[in-house]
């Protein structure tokens, strides 16, 4: 016969692995929807936008990627900022690196959602199967949780 703690215990565990499963299944789904949205946005530019002529043809995807540069205290922390040229630059590059990857495919698929604990943080992957040039090809797009948002913080 079970003890009320055994049992407890054991229904504690349960409820847990449960929410942790729920917490995977968000995090997934908020991953791929950020994916979905930067894919767009890197994809669809509106020239007739004033901002666009004003800043630049990607500044909509800032806040999707995350900041990468020198500055040590907002490295892996914070979002990009359009304004800056060398961010400019950053985020002009990865919308760039997608136009010419994933976004040449209107049929890619993601195969597989895993995360992974490094230096920086929990890392959020997603693989990514596309076809270019008729040639099946394979990206991993790795985002980090900062505050409440998912960024893109590299591909691979």
């Amino acid at each position: 016969m079970m003890t009320k703690h055994l049992r407890l215990f054991i229904s504690s565990f349960i409820l847990l692995t449960f929410a942790k499963a729920q917490n995977n299944n968000a995090d997934s789904t908020a991953v791929a929807t950020t994916l979905k949205t930067l894919l767009t946005i890197c994809k669809t530019v509106d020239f007739t936008d004033p901002k666009t002529n004003e800043l630049g043809m990607f500044y909509k995807a800032a806040p999707y990627i995350i900041y990468r540069g020198d500055d040590k205290a907002r490295a892996w922390k914070d979002f990009a900022n359009y304004t800056k040229p060398e961010e400019k630059k950053g985020v002009d590059a990865v919308c760039i690196r997608i136009n010419e990857s994933v976004n040449r495919d209107s049929s890619f698929t993601i195969e597989k959602y895993f995360t992974k604990k490094e230096s920086e943080g929990k890392w959020h992957v997603l693989m990514i199967n596309y076809t270019k040039k008729g040639v099946a090809k394979k990206a991993a797009f790795a985002f980090l949780k900062i505050g409440k948002r998912f960024g893109l913080g590299d591909i691979d």
